[in-house]
């Protein structure tokens, strides 16, 4: 049984590897009270990078008074233990900090907030590395 930890790390390390995969120098932080988890050169400058995980079809947790404009998002969905044993890869969305806020992905369910995996499966966030400033 994985932990929500775990499985923000594995999340983390997917991100990093597919920037660096894709050609971006890529730098993860580490620690329980950081604002970025992936800093990554693009061209002359840096992009900051939120990567958040989760192993379920049901939302990740998003303050919506957390989100910066300058940063981005990318959120993997690392499917159940059952598709990971059929060879199913983890899905990727991608959206910068202005999209998300001017977009309303943000939903509140009594006092928490997060993402639903629904309002980002679609061609508008899935595998949309593009969003990214180029390497």
């Amino acid at each position: 049984m994985t932990d929500n930890n775990t499985s923000h790390l594995a999340g983390e390390f997917l991100v990093a590897g597919e920037l660096s995969r894709r050609g971006y120098a890529v730098s993860i932080t580490f620690g329980n009270a950081k604002s970025v988890d992936i800093y990554a050169t693009a061209g002359k400058s840096t992009i900051c990078i939120d990567a958040k995980a989760g192993r379920g079809k049901s939302n990740w947790p998003v303050l919506k008074s957390s989100v910066k404009e300058e940063m981005y998002y990318i959120f993997v969905y690392l499917q159940r233990q059952n598709k990971i044993i059929d060879n199913e890869p983890p899905e990727y969305f991608i959206t910068s900090g202005n999209k998300f806020l001017t977009k309303d992905l943000i939903k509140t369910w009594g006092t928490r907030q997060g993402v639903t995996y629904s309002s980002l499966n679609n061609e508008e966030y899935k595998e949309r590395w593009d969003k990214l400033p180029p390497p």
